[in-house]
């Protein structure tokens, strides 16, 4: 009776785990089925919605399943493999994460909160050298934090289309997880942000005034709040 949604997510599953291309941009609408006395014949059904948005979609995939998870009546946590979407990473990063598993007992990078303190480089809130090959260094070190903090973006920019029950998520995201951010040299004003989730896409208005690095890291969150849009249509 599962077979189909279940071959829907294993396809999913096996593509992060073995693919050397990241899912498409798709939402796949399923159901599945479980025992429960109080239903129709026994029977219960679950609609499910996995998203994937043809980026590092790790945390939108993770929730989704934990919603799942929680409707059928598992009660654990849905989190990756060590290994899981290493694919899309250098293998410098899965030494990285590697090393904050062994530090700091990590257990998933699939969490919205942000990265620890080294995720932000020293480099990136030094004045810019005059050498050229510093200039290289420290622009490659800008855009590794991108990276190691993209989780972060994408849970910014979905708070827009979160619901009531959500309300918890969003109180981290907004006096949490931004902060934290900002008192790491990141310099995402509090109306850009806003603007983004009302709407807002035109990159000259948001990007105004800021910093190369911070400009870049307003343009993934206005990243992924596009990759949303498309899935679900303008923010409520």
């Amino acid at each position: 009776m599962n077979a189909d949604a279940l071959a829907h997510v294993q396809g999913t599953l096996d593509g992060v785990q073995k693919s050397k291309q990241l899912p498409g941009a798709k939402v796949r609408r399923l159901r599945f089925y479980v025992r429960d006395a109080d239903g129709a014949s026994g029977v219960r059904e679950v609609p499910f919605v996995l998203r994937t948005t043809g980026g590092d979609c790790r945390n939108v995939v993770a929730r989704d399943l934990g919603s799942l998870f929680a409707a059928v009546g598992i009660e654990r946590r849905f989190t990756w493999g060590e290994m899981d979407w290493s694919t899309t990473r250098t293998d410098e990063e899965v030494e990285e994460e590697r090393r904050r598993r062994r530090d700091h007992g990590e257990t998933s990078r699939s969490s919205a909160s942000v990265e620890d303190e080294d995720a932000v480089p020293h480099a990136y809130r030094d004045p810019m050298p005059s050498n050229p090959s510093m200039r290289k260094k420290q622009t490659m070190d800008v855009h590794q934090a991108l990276k190691q903090l993209d989780s972060a973006f994408e849970a910014i920019a979905a708070c827009a289309w979160l619901t009531e029950e959500d309300a918890e998520r969003k109180r981290i995201v907004q006096f949490e997880v931004i902060p934290h951010l900002v008192s790491q040299g990141w310099v995402l004003k509090g109306d850009t942000i806003e603007a983004i989730w009302r709407g807002e896409r035109d990159e000259t208005t948001l990007l105004d005034g800021l910093d190369g690095g911070s400009s870049l890291a307003v343009l993934a969150v206005l990243r992924h709040a596009k990759n949303f849009e498309r899935m679900y249509g303008a923010p409520p």
